[in-house]
């Protein structure tokens, strides 16, 4: 085999799999584009948006309920211009495996409205599915944090 052959060779052998880092790189980028993306619209109280990035058969696993996309929208509430909520996630991990994803992570909010200004927390998991080239919430299980004392 001359020189060139295995250069050639050499590089349809290197190329895929200096790739694939890439690829999970903006994977797991969207996976939290996503997270970031269903905190945003349910900050906004925008039903919509909200709804857009959730799977038909949603499921919210909350404080010992469990809840559909319906159920979870019903308990947004109309918009209110008093209500403020900024979330910051600390992902702890973000695995991608095909068209499923799963982010652990520590949601901190802080929300502000006419009954004043509270801090909460949370550790969460959720799981996303690929939804064409979109990926969309199918399970958030949350558990609340509670500060020592309450």
């Amino acid at each position: 085999m001359s020189l060139r052959n295995w250069i050639l060779l050499g590089a349809v052998l290197v190329v895929p799999v200096q790739a694939q880092p890439a690829l999970a790189r903006d994977e797991v980028a969207a996976v939290k584009a996503t997270v970031k993306a269903y905190y945003s619209s349910y900050a906004q109280r925008d039903t919509l948006a909200y709804r857009a990035v959730l799977t038909e058969d949603y499921a919210l696993l909350e404080h010992g309920t469990m809840l559909d996309a319906a159920g979870d929208i019903a308990l947004l509430g109309p918009p209110d211009s008093s209500y403020r909520r900024t979330d910051a996630c600390d992902f702890r991990s973000v695995k991608v495996q095909g068209d499923v994803a799963y982010a652990v992570y520590f949601l901190k909010s802080e929300i502000k409205d006419r009954a004043g200004v509270r801090q909460k927390d949370w550790l969460e998991s959720m799981i996303l599915r690929r939804v064409g080239k979109a990926w969309r919430v199918a399970l958030l299980h949350s558990t609340r944090i509670m500060p020592p004392g309450e």
